[in-house]
């Protein structure tokens, strides 16, 4: 199997490369990539970029260039009011839905349906027992939640705006590459799943109130948990 574990930016990667013993693996669709081995298995780590552009330039590059049979995104999150998570906490996706896509309804909202094209999915659903398997080795790391992911092209610029998208999509957190993972997944056919530690509360612009290493660490911690759990 190949499993690749993909994160926006380096920092997010480094525990895990650290403990898998990874050594530079090259550069697919100019995207950098790391290479080990777990058992009979070959474990890639990539780093997609921010935004769902570039991650999803990344993702297609590292599948189609390398092959994937399974993708394991991890990183961190702002946390939305209503879902009871906390700075530090882990949360799992179930889904991922693009907040903007489709006609504008409101400051950072769209609706994809009302574009009356078929093939626009503006929620995507993520490998199912994947989650569930990631959502078990997250509760090994951190307290843990999960549901439905929300990826913004923008972040909320304050806490109203956080409340709007909250009420409007009923996500846990939001991101910035989750549904560029989940339209590959579904497109190369391709088991995908998406970890994220809770790094601050969504519109909160002041930096000095997150914890990003808290996150970080916690999102990276449940690849190992992960990989003793589930893949032998």
């Amino acid at each position: 199997m190949n499993l690749w574990v993909v994160a926006a930016v380096e920092n997010e990667l480094n525990i895990v490369r650290a403990e898998l013993s990874a050594g530079f693996g090259g550069m697919a669709g100019g995207h950098r990539y790391y290479r080990a081995s777990w058992g009979r298995h070959s474990v890639y780590l990539g780093v997609t970029g921010v935004g769902i552009v570039s991650a999803a330039v990344a993702v297609t590059a590292f599948a189609c260039t390398i092959g994937a049979d399974r993708i394991i995104m991890i990183g961190s999150a702002g946390a939305y009011p209503g879902s009871g998570l906390q700075i530090g906490d882990v949360a799992v996706a179930s889904s991922e839905t693009f907040s903007e896509l489709g006609v504008r309804e409101g400051p950072g909202i769209g609706n994809g349906g009302a574009l009356g094209v078929s093939d626009v999915e503006q929620t995507i659903l993520l490998d199912k027992g994947l989650a569930r398997d990631l959502a078990h080795a997250a509760n090994e790391a951190a307290h843990a939640g999960s549901g439905r992911f929300l990826t913004v092209a923008g972040v909320s610029e304050d806490l109203g705006c956080a409340a709007t998208r909250d009420r409007h999509f009923g996500a846990l957190v939001e991101n910035m590459e989750g549904y560029a993972l989940a339209s590959a997944g579904q497109k190369l056919g391709i088991e995908v799943g998406e970890v994220r530690g809770i790094s601050n509360y969504a519109g909160n612009r002041d930096k000095g109130a997150w914890n990003l290493d808290a996150a970080n660490e916690r999102a990276q911690a449940v690849v190992p948990a992960y990989l003793r759990k589930y893949l032998q």
